[in-house]
């Protein structure tokens, strides 16, 4: 939708320098600095907008090519920094599943609870025998 608007825009922007330029169909000198030459104006007014649209669109182009180089630069460069992100997150969660590990059996180890006599468990009994 937007560069249909632009295309609308310039081709109004058109029509009005055409115009102008019929209006003006009368023949005028021109100085080059080193020769002169008498053309018609129309000649001159749509030679000079040619000529204008041509300079904007070698700079507009120039700038574009530049843009995208650096956009797909950037591209790369994200793609390698969510690589290397995704690397350092798995050794991370490697190291601390390490610690965790090590400080789990470091505890096991310190606070294991041995039975002692009075924490023994009754015998079981057997209560088939009793009721028969």
């Amino acid at each position: 939708m937007k560069n249909q608007w632009r295309i609308i825009i310039g081709l109004i922007l058109t029509l009005f320098i055409v115009i102008f330029a019929v209006l003006n169909n009368m023949a005028v000198p021109i100085n080059f600095g080193f020769s002169t030459l008498s053309a018609p104006l129309i000649i001159v007014i749509i030679g000079s907008a040619f000529l204008g649209a041509i300079i904007i669109s070698l700079v507009t182009t120039g700038t574009m090519w530049q843009q995208r180089r650096e956009i797909k630069q950037l591209r790369h460069e994200i793609d390698d920094l969510n690589k290397n992100i995704d690397v350092r997150t798995e050794q991370k969660k490697e190291e601390l599943e390490r610690e965790y590990n090590n400080k789990l059996a470091e505890l096991e180890a310190t606070h294991t609870v041995y039975p002692t006599e009075t924490d023994t468990l009754p015998e079981e009994t057997d209560y088939t025998q009793e009721n028969q």
